[in-house]
């Protein structure tokens, strides 16, 4: 079996390097590939032939990949009779277009030929116990990338993914806060705008300073930063002001510590379109160009990343002590956990990550303004914890998808009048969306008072448990 279960991985390593290396080597063999095709000279007499050939070529040039797949099919389906599309040069058209379906699918059996290996040398089992959900995780991430290549990155479905991430981090940072520490902060939002605001102060290009900020002489920094630098940097402002934030209104409770953390959200907000810190902050004008992300794998793995690291916290002594506090600071107390360096503990790793949201959205939306950033965008977040539920990591993320897709993508239709016939639909017009999507968010609410997920995980055992047939119920006699 031993031997069995190698020969199996050494053949999914094997058609690993085959996917991975016919995929990227095809990157550069469009130009030539078009003369293949085209080997009698046809466009040469065709002035038609030669501009569609043509834009094939500046696409290439200009590195859009959507752009050149647009003008190739345009290419082949406009003279078919004329180009040679078949035998080999049919499996280069074929490698060519699906190369990043290709290099995922060929990286994820990578990943499945080394844990088999793994698990068969393994002698202390944790590879046998980390194979699966590490296989699951893989195959997310694979799934999502191929799904890109072949819809688009411009569809909506890709738009909601890529934002379902970043509110997924942020309803998980604040579900740390809220959830599992039992703190009630309002001041999500003021986080995000720090986070967005830092990102993009110290990633716009030194070039195009003097345009961004031109009411304020190219402002005051003069140097741009690496993108994942930048998203760090972003994550310590946010964790910094809290710390500041944290030292007098974590001695509040309750509904006084959300009162005090929704006013920082504010001032920060009014305090960033200040004019005096425009050098800085360009005052009340956009701030863009700055890098954003193209793939929606971008923001799905700094998110993971994040939320894995938020995971963990959870489950060391630090977030025991955090379950301690919000179910009882007494005996917390009692117990010899120190409520306020824990709660500040707490307050900055949420505040982080934050942060770190706010630079993802800032990416996604391609210009940052302070004035976005208003208590309404801290609602969402706290909507989409009550609704996951509160202490529940993966109740948060599927509730983040969940309340991007139908608020964004699956009631759109409720905005544009509909007609059966001659009747026309009372009620459907601009606005009624969220009419609507109101009324689902209620009934949500009332039926699953505690959230989807309650204080529950979703796991392979649970899921594995609710699939298995009970035990006993047989007729008897």
């Amino acid at each position: 079996m031993k031997t069995v279960k190698i020969i199996l991985a050494a053949l999914l390593i094997l058609c690993a390097a085959v996917l991975v290396i016919a995929a990227e080597s095809s990157k550069d063999k469009l130009p030539g590939l078009l003369e293949r095709m085209d080997a009698q000279g046809a466009a040469a007499q065709d002035t038609k032939m030669q501009k569609a050939k043509d834009r094939v070529l500046d696409a290439l040039a200009e590195g859009s990949r959507e752009k050149v797949l647009r003008s190739l099919e345009r290419y082949l389906d406009g003279w078919p009779d004329r180009l040679d599309t078949g035998g080999t040069v049919a499996r280069e058209l074929f490698v060519y277009r699906n190369r990043p379906s290709l290099t995922a699918a060929g990286l994820f059996l990578l990943l499945a030929g080394a844990l088999l290996l793994g698990a068969v040398f393994d002698r202390t089992g944790k590879i046998r116990k980390a194979a699966l959900p590490a296989l699951l995780i893989g195959l997310l991430y694979a799934g999502v990338y191929i799904l890109e290549s072949v819809v688009g990155s411009g569809t909506m479905l890709i738009t909601v993914l890529k934002k379902g991430a970043i509110y997924a981090l942020v309803a998980v940072a604040m579900n740390l806060l809220n959830g599992f520490t039992g703190l009630f902060s309002l001041g999500q939002a003021g986080f995000m705008l720090i986070g967005a605001y830092t990102f993009a102060i110290f990633t716009i290009e030194t070039q195009s300073r003097a345009q961004v900020y031109q009411y304020y002489d190219g402002g005051l920094v003069q140097f741009a930063l690496p993108t994942l630098a930048a998203l760090a940097l972003a994550g310590a402002a946010a964790a910094f002001f809290a710390f500041l934030i944290g030292l007098p209104v974590l001695r509040l409770k309750s509904d006084y510590l959300a009162i005090a953390t929704l006013g920082f959200a504010e001032i920060i907000r009014a305090v960033f379109q200040y004019d005096g810190l425009g050098p800085i902050t360009n005052g009340s004008n956009l701030l863009r160009k700055y890098p954003t992300f193209d793939t929606v794998l971008f923001p799905f793995l700094v998110a993971g990343a994040c939320v894995a690291f938020i995971a963990l916290v959870i489950h060391s002594t630090y977030g025991r002590s955090f379950k301690a506090i919000r179910d009882d600071e007494v005996a917390a107390e009692a117990m010899g956990i120190n409520l306020f360096r824990h709660k500040q503990l707490a307050f900055v790793i949420s505040s982080f990550f934050a942060g770190v949201g706010g630079a993802l959205l800032a990416m996604y939306q391609t210009t940052v303004q302070a004035a976005a950033f208003t208590s309404a965008m801290t609602y969402e977040i706290l909507l989409i914890v009550v609704i996951g539920g509160m202490g529940s990591l993966t109740g948060s993320v599927m509730a983040s998808f969940l309340f991007i897709a139908a608020s964004e993508w699956w009631l759109r239709f409720l905005d544009n009048e509909q007609a059966i016939g001659s009747f026309q639909l009372p009620l459907m017009r601009s606005g009624f969306r969220m009419v609507v999507f109101s009324v689902i968010i209620m009934a949500v609410v009332l039926f699953y008072r505690r959230g989807i997920m309650g204080d529950k995980e979703l796991s392979l055992k649970r899921i594995a448990r609710r699939l298995s047939p009970r035990k006993g119920g047989g007729a008897n006699g």
